[in-house]
C-alpha cells in the first residue's frame, strides 16, 4: 500500500468497521424508517479519526444504499473528511458523501456487501 501514511492506513480500518456497524443499522432499515421522523435513518458516521467520532447521521435509506454500491464510498459529517485519503463526491448539510483515494481502496476493499470500487 504505498504512497498512505500508516495512520491514513489506520483511520481507512476504522472507517470498515463502522461501515459493518452502519450494514446492521440498515439491516433494520425498513423499520427503523418507519418511526424515523421524515422517513430517514439514525448511522453512525463514518469518519474514522482516532476510534471514530461516534456522531451520528441522518441519512435517507435510499442514500446509504447508493453510497453502500460501491466498496470505496463512505459517508461522514460534513467537515469530518480527510483529504489525504478521500474526496467528497456529495454532501448535504448532514452528511458527506466521499470516495477513497486510489492508494486506500485496498485497506477498505473488504466489503461486507461485496461491492466494487467503481
Amino acid at each position: 500500500m504505498e504512497g498512505l501514511d500508516e495512520r491514513f492506513r489506520r483511520q481507512a480500518r476504522n472507517e470498515a468497521l463502522f461501515r459493518e456497524v452502519n450494514e446492521r443499522i440498515a439491516q433494520l432499515g425498513e423499520s427503523a424508517q418507519a418511526w424515523s421522523p421524515g422517513g430517514v435513518v439514525e448511522f453512525l458516521c463514518e469518519c474514522g479519526v482516532g476510534d471514530g467520532c461516534g456522531e451520528r447521521l441522518r441519512i435517507p435509506l435510499h442514500v446509504y444504499e447508493s453510497v453502500r454500491t460501491q466498496d470505496d464510498r463512505f459517508v461522514v459529517r460534513p467537515g469530518h473528511e480527510t483529504p489525504e485519503l478521500e474526496h467528497a463526491v456529495d454532501w448535504t448539510d448532514e452528511y458527506v458523501i466521499v470516495d477513497k483515494v486510489d492508494a486506500a481502496e485496498p485497506v477498505v476493499a473488504d466489503d461486507p456487501r461485496g461491492a466494487p470500487s467503481a
